[in-house]
C-alpha cells in the first residue's frame, strides 16, 4: 500500500511513490497519470500536485519556437555545424 504523488514533470505528468526519489512512470496526460497512480496506490493515498517539484519546469520556455536563434545562412542551426568537413582520405 504505497502513497503516490502525481505532478507535472517537464511537459509530461509523473507518477512517484513515497519510497522513490524519481518518478516511476510518466504520461502525456494528467488523467492517464492519475489513473495509473490509483492502481499503483493499491488503496493508499493519491496526491495530485499542480507544480513541478523538479527543475524541469520552464525549460520549454528556453527553446526558440520559431527556430531562428543561431541559424546560419544555409538554414541549419549552429549545433548542426559542430563537425567540420574533412577532405578525402
Amino acid at each position: 500500500m504505497a502513497d503516490v504523488t502525481v505532478h507535472p514533470h517537464g511537459n509530461r505528468w509523473a507518477v512517484a511513490t513515497s519510497d522513490t526519489s524519481s518518478p516511476v512512470r510518466e504520461f502525456e496526460t494528467r488523467e492517464a497519470a492519475v489513473s495509473s497512480a490509483r492502481l499503483l496506490a493499491e488503496g493508499g493515498t493519491v496526491d495530485v500536485v499542480d507544480e513541478d517539484p523538479s527543475t524541469l519546469a520552464g525549460q520549454e520556455d528556453d527553446v526558440d519556437p520559431a527556430g531562428t536563434v543561431g541559424t546560419s545562412d544555409d538554414g541549419m542551426k549552429d549545433d548542426g555545424h559542430l563537425r567540420s568537413e574533412q577532405g578525402g582520405l
